[in-house]
């Protein structure tokens, strides 16, 4: 399956964004936050939109039909520059292309419903985009287990030289993205349930599209994220990725087998021997630092 361009949600988007009758100017930055049963963390992802330090933003919500209260925290928060909708999806891959059709916004974050910013996250980022050519630009994450701090992820300033092989440490929800890379390349495939950012990623990349790195730009989410539960899914469908960027198919599943490996061997010693496996974890990725929490 091909990845859709943003022509093809077009008709989708027009329809909505008429009923919603929104005829304000359209913001500099629009952040997309797609969510299912998500009452418990979304009241704090909102917030850390609308603390922004940055003032022109629009925040799109796409609500895959929750049966809790997170739609009712969506309505009560919105403003009136903000939109949302509600429905059943294809997947994570469909929910994410519908926003990035309503978005109105010269740039796009997607930002998860258990993720939040920084406050200055956006104003920093739409410097380094200022004063760049690149079309997109990201950092660091610090990743939470039970509401606290447990590691940073920094982003790779480098990351052009894993891409083709392996995921690289670009994580999205520190991701500023230029409108025009998706109206250049499309969107997500939903042929990917985990891994389409990075899918979309490479193909930016195949197309020329460059990133940059702002060591002063931090996000921060949750460890219990779709792919971080579902490992397996996520190394198979990056296998499949590098597979269709021409990566030798032999070499891509002897890279997967060891990824699996090594990650199903982590699991004990991470829920046993916290101490253990951040010393191991620091030791085999450069980009993992621990955070001591007291």
């Amino acid at each position: 399956m091909s990845a859709p361009f943003l022509s093809d949600y077009a008709q989708y988007a027009r329809k909505r964004l008429t009923v919603a009758g929104l005829t304000a100017s359209p913001p500099l930055v629009s952040v997309i936050t797609v969510s299912l049963d998500a009452a418990k963390t979304i009241e704090r992802t909102i917030r850390s939109v609308q603390d922004q330090s940055f003032a022109s933003i629009e925040h799109i919500f796409v609500d895959g039909g929750s049966s809790d209260d997170t739609l009712a925290i969506i309505k009560r928060s919105a403003r009136r520059q903000d939109h949302w909708i509600s429905e059943p999806d294809k997947g994570i891959s469909d929910a994410f292309n519908k926003g990035i059709a309503l978005s109105r916004g010269t740039y796009v974050q997607i930002l998860n419903a258990d993720d939040w910013l920084s406050p200055n996250q956006i104003e920093r980022g739409m410097s380094s985009l200022q004063h760049s050519r690149a079309e997109f630009v990201f950092g660091n994450l610090i990743f939470y287990e039970n509401d606290k701090p447990a590691f940073h992820y920094a982003g790779d300033p480098h990351y052009a030289r894993a891409i083709h092989r392996r995921w690289p440490s670009v994580a999205h929800p520190t991701m500023l993205v230029a409108r025009r890379a998706f109206e250049r390349i499309g969107l997500f495939d939903p042929a990917y349930r985990n891994a389409m950012d990075y899918d979309w990623l490479l193909r930016l990349h195949c197309a020329g599209g460059k990133g940059v790195y702002c060591p002063d730009l931090c996000a921060h989410m949750t460890h219990e994220g779709v792919s971080n539960r579902s490992f397996a899914r996520t190394i198979d469908e990056v296998k499949k990725i590098v597979v269709a960027h021409g990566r030798n198919p032999l070499v891509a599943e002897a890279e997967a087998r060891m990824r699996y490996i090594k990650t199903s061997a982590a699991q004990p010693i991470k829920r046993h021997l916290q101490p253990l496996y951040r010393l191991v974890r620091r030791t085999i990725n450069a980009s993992y630092k621990p955070i001591a929490v007291s």
